[in-house]
């Protein structure tokens, strides 16, 4: 009995070594397989705007997946980030953008530690190109510091609306969780020419005399400025519009009201029909007020060295997100990363080349807004910004017609540059009291064209330019350049 006793207690489960070697192995290789899973997914790459998701995607290796989260067809000074792009940035390994001096809808996930800024604030810009005069109005940070950007009873937009005696209700909502400002002024004037009521309304607009509203406080027309406090506590403050008689009444507001458009109208009626004006300036339907980038112009890549050191940027954050062991992939990367920068290069050359065939008393870019600077100091082009002679208004008046006149025949400008299709009603008017003719192309100043890439967008460009200033473009030469750059993008 104790001899079997014993026997029981020494005896113990038998292993078997191979079973427990197989497992083992098994264990590991499954860990690997769900590490080298999260690692695949860890790769992703965002890039924000269509510009620079074409240069993330030439120089990232293409194991490696890049996602474009703002479709080229969308203005990406005025974008808003909805949901499913909050989505993706929030599942990206790596976020690359031009920064919100370009993209102001960007600016809240600056300080995300994946997101990597590849533009003007980013990148060393050389020194001919430090600061515009069209630039010199400070805002560090999109909007914080708005209203101090206006100057003294400045408006930046005004609008004629032809109203029934009725109620109408003018809204303000967060973008993004916020106000593009905490409050404004606004003046309501029964008049229907704009220009007539300039100096009045910029003055009552610069006076201390302000009458404060808040929600859901009625607006009447009057010779007094209105101080709109918004509630930010609501995603949307309303004011009550009332007109007392029906006829043309006059709005100008501190701030676009398109700003402050989220879902809805601003300005509707008592059955919820969006009301429009029958003028504003700026009067161009596209909205392009957010050219004024503050101290920073954000065009660098009008420039092809700005794009390489765009490029340079981005191949170093990269390069950082590859493991230390995996050679092959960085070999990769530093080869495309190069081909690249010889690729930019070589687009430098042919731009020089473009541009030295124009005559040279017909070397001036004149434009609506001052993107095309680094274009010019580049490659040796006057740019003229009509915006530099019209101020805060789209429209040409008495006081200024001449002076622009002076200009354009002092600078032998035998063009003007549309910046969209069709032109602007500014640039069509100017034309006919100048006759001088507008380039029957456009010109890309903020970013891609609906299809092409990023040489594509400067050989359009610089052909455009080149052709209608009286010189001889080679674009075969350029399409070579395309050519390999979608070698890169679409192999």
């Amino acid at each position: 009995m104790s001899n079997f006793s014993n026997q029981s207690k020494k005896a113990k489960p038998i292993i078997n070594k191979t079973v427990l070697k197989s497992s083992i192995v098994a264990g590991a290789f499954l860990f690997s397989g769900i590490h080298q899973s999260a690692q695949a997914n860890s790769k992703s790459i965002v890039a924000v705007e269509p510009l620079v998701c074409d240069v993330v995607s030439a120089i990232a290796p293409p194991s490696t997946p890049v996602t474009c989260l703002i479709e080229r067809k969308q203005d990406v000074h005025d974008v808003k980030i909805t949901p499913r792009q909050a989505q993706t940035l929030k599942s990206a390994n790596q976020v690359f953008t031009l920064g919100s001096e370009m993209t102001p809808a960007i600016k809240k996930w600056l300080d995300n530690p994946l997101t990597v800024v590849v533009g003007v604030s980013a990148i060393e810009i050389d020194a001919y190109h430090d600061d515009h005069d069209d630039h010199s109005a400070a805002k560090d940070d999109d909007h914080d510091d708005h209203g101090d950007s206006h100057g003294e009873g400045a408006f930046e937009w005004a609008g004629v609306f032809d109203l029934s005696a009725g109620t109408y209700k003018w809204s303000f909502a967060k973008v993004d969780g916020d106000y593009a400002d905490p409050a404004m002024k606004m003046v309501i004037l029964n008049s229907g020419d704009i220009e007539a009521s300039e100096e009045l309304a910029k003055e009552l607009l610069g006076s201390k005399d302000s009458e404060t509203k808040r929600n859901n406080d009625k607006l009447v027309a009057q010779e007094k400025a209105y101080f709109l406090s918004f509630n930010e506590k609501k995603d949307i403050t309303t004011f009550t519009v009332e007109i007392k008689k029906a006829g043309k009444y006059a709005f100008f507001t501190e701030h676009m009201p398109f700003e402050f458009e989220a879902d809805e109208h601003f300005f509707k009626d008592v059955s919820g029909d969006d009301v429009e004006p029958i003028a504003q300036v700026p009067d161009e339907g596209d909205h392009h007020h957010h050219h004024d980038h503050g101290g920073l112009d954000p065009h660098i890549w009008h420039d092809p060295h700005n794009i390489i050191k765009m490029g340079n940027v981005i191949s170093k954050n990269i390069n950082k997100k590859i493991s230390f062991f995996d050679r092959e992939t960085k070999k990769v990367l530093k080869e495309r990363t190069q081909a690249v920068n010889s690729i930019l290069e070589d687009l430098d050359l042919w731009t020089q080349k473009q541009v030295a065939t124009i005559p040279t008393d017909r070397r001036t870019i004149v434009s609506k807004h001052k993107a095309m600077e680094y274009y010019g100091d580049a490659f040796g082009l006057k740019t003229l910004s009509l915006l530099d002679f019209l101020g805060g208004s789209s429209s040409l008046r008495p006081e200024t017609i001449s002076t622009v006149i002076a200009e354009l025949k002092e600078e032998n400008v035998n063009v003007l540059f549309a910046e969209q299709k069709p032109p602007s009603k500014l640039l069509k008017n100017l034309s006919r009291q100048t006759s001088s003719p507008i380039a029957r192309n456009q010109i890309f100043v903020d970013g891609l064209m609906l299809e092409g890439n990023t040489v594509s967008v400067a050989v359009h460009n610089t052909c455009t330019i080149v052709d209608s200033l009286g010189g001889e473009c080679d674009e075969k030469e350029g399409e070579k350049l395309e050519n390999k750059w979608n070698s890169l993008t679409n192999p």
